[in-house]
């Protein structure tokens, strides 16, 4: 085998050995950027649960009430006293009665038609 011959196989062989470590370098790094990313990505899941949790809390019925007491000390809960009862006859009341179902016993047979109901298991 000549010289020449030999230098051209050697620089190809070096030639493609740099760019297959080249190549596995860069599939490193790009590895180690997806897991900062992912990282990044859940320390932002954590804060935002955190943050809806804040949120929910300043919203919540208990906080409001405790904050608008604390900020006016003339307001105050509904007692009986302020409570006007209003009086009426029975004649002014109209109440309409629920017209009775009327159902046939061929209907009974078909009860899986009709609409489904969550009863108690005993």
């Amino acid at each position: 085998m000549s010289l020449k011959v030999y230098f051209k196989i050697a620089s190809f062989t070096t030639i493609m050995a740099l760019l297959y470590i080249h190549m596995q370098t860069k599939i490193f790094e790009l590895s180690y950027t997806g897991k900062d990313k992912e990282k990044i990505i859940h320390e932002l899941n954590d804060s935002n649960g955190v943050l809806n949790h804040q949120i929910l809390t300043l919203e919540s019925a208990n906080n409001l009430g405790a904050r608008l007491l604390d900020h006016d000390n003339s307001l105050q809960f509904m007692d009986q006293e302020r409570v006007m009862t209003v009086r009426a006859s029975a004649a002014g009341m109209h109440l309409a009665e629920p017209k009775p179902k009327v159902t046939s016993p061929l209907w009974n047979l078909f009860s899986f038609l009709g609409a489904q109901e969550a009863k108690a298991w005993e």
